[in-house]
């Protein structure tokens, strides 16, 4: 029977922009620390920040600390410059 491995759905704002070395390193940590994968896609509806889903078969523990890790790495990964609009 398959079972699906662990697998990171980032949805992004539409209007955000991709740092390059921030989303190698979240690659790295997924695939390193639990053979995960990630996925990206844009969003078509506002939104404040990108939607980490988590898919797949994870282990609790593994969930548990992914999440705390992941929230720091997304916007090392993901930026937008709307903070700048309102400054001026």
């Amino acid at each position: 029977m398959y079972t699906p491995g662990p697998s990171l759905l980032v949805i992004v704002p539409g209007d955000w922009d991709v740092v390059p070395e921030g989303l190698a390193e979240l690659k790295r940590y997924l695939a390193d620390e639990y053979g995960a994968h990630l996925l990206i896609r844009s969003g078509t509806a506002p939104m404040h920040a990108p939607l980490p889903l988590y898919l797949g078969i994870w282990d609790a523990s593994d969930l548990r600390v992914s999440r705390i890790d992941v929230s720091h790495l997304l916007p090392h990964a993901f930026s937008t410059l709307a903070w700048m609009e309102e400054v001026m």
